[in-house]
């Protein structure tokens, strides 16, 4: 089935802090405090040269906490959206979480909610996707939605810290690396 609202079927789902803008210990919640993370626009000028439609999942429970607006992060979102696209990338659409762990929605990380809903949204077969993300936390997302996964292992979302999930089943060293897997294992699927 044809989606007018996407050029190909093709996608891949990442996350944003610590894959897209650098990890910080701390929310980044103003276009100052955001520091790119390495081989981000390298890695989504691939992905978007290569015809693929990239969704961001994120959980943003600095909304929750009162520490960041709708609006706020709305202006934040659309810095990266601009920069991207003068960047050569294309990112199609940013889903996020903005509540805390004690609300129990179906939606913050590591609960798949917001891969489902982007999955319906654009009538995806997540089974042929990846979940990149930088922390044990995504990887599960992206488990419990039927993704494949890969994890940045280079910042502090990627300890051992959460040792409940499963690591990925990749892993990268940023966003540039873990695209060359997308690109080499979906060569190989197409193969098989």
């Amino acid at each position: 089935m044809n989606d007018s609202r996407n050029n190909t079927r093709r996608f891949v789902f990442m996350d944003r802090d610590g894959v897209i803008n650098a990890e910080r210990g701390e929310y980044t919640m103003t276009v100052g405090q955001w520091e790119w993370a390495p081989g981000a626009f390298e890695g989504i000028k691939k992905l978007t040269d290569a015809g693929f439609n990239i969704i961001v999942i994120t959980n943003q429970a600095c909304i929750a906490k009162g520490l960041q607006t709708e609006t706020g992060l709305a202006e934040l979102h659309k810095f990266m959206l601009d920069t991207i696209t003068r960047m050569g990338g294309k990112i199609l659409r940013i889903y996020h979480c903005p509540h805390q762990t004690p609300d129990n929605c179906s939606c913050r990380k590591p609960k798949p909610g917001m891969i489902v809903q982007a999955a319906e949204d654009y009538d995806i077969d997540v089974s042929g996707t990846f979940m990149i993300g930088d922390s044990l936390r995504d990887m599960e997302a992206g488990r419990r939605a039927g993704t494949r996964t890969i994890l940045i292992d280079s910042g502090p979302g990627a300890d051992s810290s959460r040792t409940q999930f499963e690591p990925g089943e990749f892993r990268a060293d940023n966003l540039s690396d873990a695209v060359d897997i997308v690109l080499r294992e979906t060569q190989r699927m197409k193969k098989s």
